[in-house]
C-alpha cells in the first residue's frame, strides 16, 4: 500500500531544508519536488501558531486536509511533498477561507495554472 503523506521527522526536515517556502495569510507552504512517491501531503498545526488545546490543532489540520483535497486534482506536479503549516485561528477561519488561501499559495509557488 502507497503511503497517503508525510508522516516521519525526517520527511518533514528535508522539506524544510531543501524545499521553496510559500506563504500565504493563513498558511505557510513548504514543496519539495521528489523523484517518485506521487504527492504526499503533510499537515503541521504546532501550540505556538494555533492555540494550546488539541482540539483546535486537530480541527485546524482537518481544515487544511480539506481544502488540500478540493484543489489536490489541479496540482500540475506528479512527484511532490508539499507541508502545509497552520498560522490561523481555527475557530475564525472557514473553510471557504483556508481554500482560497491554498490556492493562491500554490498558484504563486507555480503549482496551479491560473487558467484552473
Amino acid at each position: 500500500m502507497a503511503p497517503k503523506g508525510i508522516k516521519k521527522s525526517n520527511q518533514f526536515r528535508r522539506v524544510y531544508r531543501e524545499g521553496r517556502r510559500e506563504a500565504g495569510e493563513k498558511i505557510v507552504i513548504y514543496c519539495l519536488e521528489t523523484g517518485d512517491g506521487g504527492i504526499l501531503p503533510g499537515f503541521v498545526a504546532s501550540k505556538k501558531n494555533v492555540g494550546k488545546r488539541a482540539c483546535q490543532r486537530n480541527r485546524a489540520k482537518r481544515l487544511m486536509r480539506e481544502a488540500y483535497r478540493n484543489i489536490a486534482d489541479r496540482i500540475s506536479e506528479e512527484n511532490l511533498w508539499i507541508v502545509f503549516i497552520a498560522s490561523f485561528d481555527p475557530s475564525e477561519t472557514t473553510l471557504g477561507q483556508l481554500t482560497e488561501d491554498v490556492e493562491s499559495s500554490l498558484r504563486r509557488a507555480g503549482l496551479i495554472s491560473n487558467g484552473g
